[in-house]
């Protein structure tokens, strides 16, 4: 089986997300992309409740065939490394060949990843275009697709949230209920 693995805060999940996933399951042929909203990340603080993230990516990803949303990082109490989540996906998917599905800004701090040099011979990366950056692979299991680039991060779509702009062309609408029923990012910390 060929399965992605991909990662990341989904802080909030948004349409340039789906789109990458869209994207990956039919560039790449994948059977199955296994979303992965982090636990406690080592790299950042400040994360909205990993269920609530759960619940948002569920109502995006359960309508795209082949994705499923794991909680195999946010259910763990101690810190999330990359590494530690594909041996235990590599121990539940057996024979299995995976891919990392990363952007060039995460690509640009991959060799200091926890056990990179062992993931890297394991695992295949597909890096996806990111504006502002130009990543060149240095490895012949990291690929770097040739990706549309998606127009905003997760970032600009909290702070759209905090300032009240319209998210519409950003978000899912079963997301943006989500963001007013738990009425998330109104401390206006983005």
């Amino acid at each position: 089986m060929k399965i992605g693995i991909y990662g990341g805060s989904f802080n909030p999940i948004h349409k340039g997300h789906e789109n990458i996933i869209k994207y990956v399951m039919a560039e790449k042929k994948l059977d199955k992309i296994i979303v992965i909203p982090v636990g406690n990340p080592s790299h950042r603080e400040g994360l909205i409740s990993g269920g609530i993230r759960i619940e948002m990516a569920r109502t995006v990803c359960d309508k795209i065939k082949d994705v499923e949303v794991s909680d195999i990082e946010v259910k763990e109490a101690g810190i999330s490394y990359t590494y530690d989540t594909f041996l235990k996906l590599k121990e539940i998917y057996k024979g299995s060949q995976f891919y990392e599905i990363i952007g060039e800004d995460s690509a640009d701090y991959l060799h200091s990843w926890k056990n990179y040099e062992k993931m890297v011979e394991e695992v295949k990366f597909l890096v996806l275009k990111r504006r502002g950056y130009t990543y060149e692979a240095d490895h012949e299991n990291i690929e770097v697709l040739e990706s549309p680039i998606f127009p905003y991060s997760s970032t600009e779509v909290r702070e759209a949230i905090v300032n009240r702009r319209d998210t519409s062309s950003m978000l899912s609408d079963e997301v943006r209920e989500l963001v007013e029923k738990y009425r998330l990012y109104e401390d206006g910390k983005v």
